[in-house]
């Protein structure tokens, strides 16, 4: 899969900057509106049955379900050909991915997260850090047991609605659905190579401030607070897009800040293209027990606004997800320099070609089972996922 030709004008009249393609092709250029086509695995009863095997036997071996993997995770060749082909549409095809027939209430909390990992060691298999605790599952939900006020959470944890988005680093995002809300809340999606060729024939301008590396994106203290990077980037024939308004420019709360703010073409650049990616994006009716793969390089997602039924007074009956970030040593695609900071902070533990800086000390992964029932009010509260940011708790900002 890779970029086409480069040319210099539109066929509007229109200046295409010379350094960029002018359009793209490819299945990700094909995920639209229009055309829906997003990759599904419908698992029928008997494979259901052989993954509940699957699960038996692991748990049989008596090791943690964190280790989980394709080899202790036993599937019959008909699953194991399935998952193959998921992988590819997600590192190679349309993008996204929704595998579709569990049913969560069949499991307990810890088994549905052995089932969750046993399934996505196939799409990808290595785990990425969600902050710099070691956590390496987000549960997405707006807990009952949660007593801090919006204001003090990140968007995740609410109920509101999140803006278009990348989780920053991670080169692909899984969800598994564990219950949906009563109404709203809606997982939406849209190609950035779709959204690329729409702005290089109408905003060439937009995608040269996208493309530009001024980027400020925040970091750990430790990485210097931020690193200048770009939105769009190219490598090896493939687009990737990086961003959530969230880490970009100085946060609101900082005060004095060596974070730099967003300009005022960044500004629209930024608006812009989240209009686009509105235009261009496609709801997944999504149901409990779903597991979602995004390839977080290409797909842009949303969330919509949802309200959790009345009488959902334990997790069971309201809205939740569960994040993992995933990278497959196979498809995984190559990142460019330019995005390598946000993604060695997520991977770098594991990769052999760290090269932003010294190797910190790699805490003990964590996989929660349930979501913390004691939620730490964030200094920080961001728009969507909670992250690097955070690293600055309790430290001055006046550096």
């Amino acid at each position: 899969m890779s970029a086409m030709g480069i040319q210099n004008d539109n066929g509007d009249g229109m200046y295409v900057p010379s350094n960029l393609p002018a359009s793209l092709a490819g299945p990700l250029t094909e995920l639209g509106p229009d055309t829906p086509n997003v990759y599904y695995v419908d698992l029928e009863s008997a494979e259901v049955q052989a993954i509940d095997d699957a699960l038996t036997s692991f748990k049989s071996l008596e090791i943690d379900g964190q280790d989980v993997c394709k080899d202790n995770f036993s599937l019959p060749t008909s699953i194991e050909t399935k998952m193959k082909k998921a992988a590819l549409a997600v590192h190679l095809g349309i993008g996204v991915c929704v595998i579709r027939g569990l049913t969560p209430s069949r499991y307990s909390e810890a088994d549905n997260l052995t089932v969750f990992l046993g399934l996505a060691h196939y799409i990808g298999d290595k785990h990425g850090l969600q902050d710099r605790k070691g956590n390496v599952i987000s549960h997405i939900t707006d807990s009952k047991a949660w007593s801090i006020p919006y204001e003090q959470r990140h968007g995740a944890h609410t109920n509101r609605p999140l803006k278009w988005h990348c989780d920053m680093g991670a080169d692909v995002l899984a969800l598994q659905v564990r219950q949906v809300a009563a109404q709203g809340g809606a997982t939406l999606v849209s190609s950035s190579w779709k959204v690329y060729n729409e702005l290089m024939k109408e905003r060439p301008d937009v995608v040269q401030a996208l493309t530009t590396p001024n980027w400020p994106v925040h970091m750990p203290k430790s990485k210097g607070r931020y690193t200048m990077a770009p939105i769009i980037a190219f490598e090896q024939g493939n687009l990737l897009i990086n961003f959530d308004p969230s880490r970009l420019g100085a946060h609101p709360k900082q005060g004095r800040s060596s974070i730099p703010a967003l300009t005022d073409v960044q500004t629209e650049a930024l608006e812009v293209l989240s209009a686009a990616a509105g235009r261009n994006g496609v709801k997944l009716d999504s149901k409990a027990g779903d597991l979602i793969f995004l390839n977080n390089w290409a797909i842009m997602h949303a969330r919509g606004a949802y309200v959790d039924a009345e009488d959902a007074a334990d997790e069971a009956t309201r809205r939740h997800l569960l994040r993992l970030w995933l990278r497959s040593s196979e498809l995984g695609w190559d990142i460019p320099a330019s995005m390598r900071g946000p993604w060695e902070t997520v991977f770098g533990y594991a990769d052999e070609g760290y090269i932003s800086g010294d190797r910190e000390q790699t805490p003990q992964l964590k996989y929660a089972v349930v979501p913390e029932s004691n939620y730490k009010p964030a200094r920080y509260a961001t728009g969507s996922a909670a992250f690097v940011i955070e690293d600055s708790d309790g430290e001055s900002d006046d550096e």
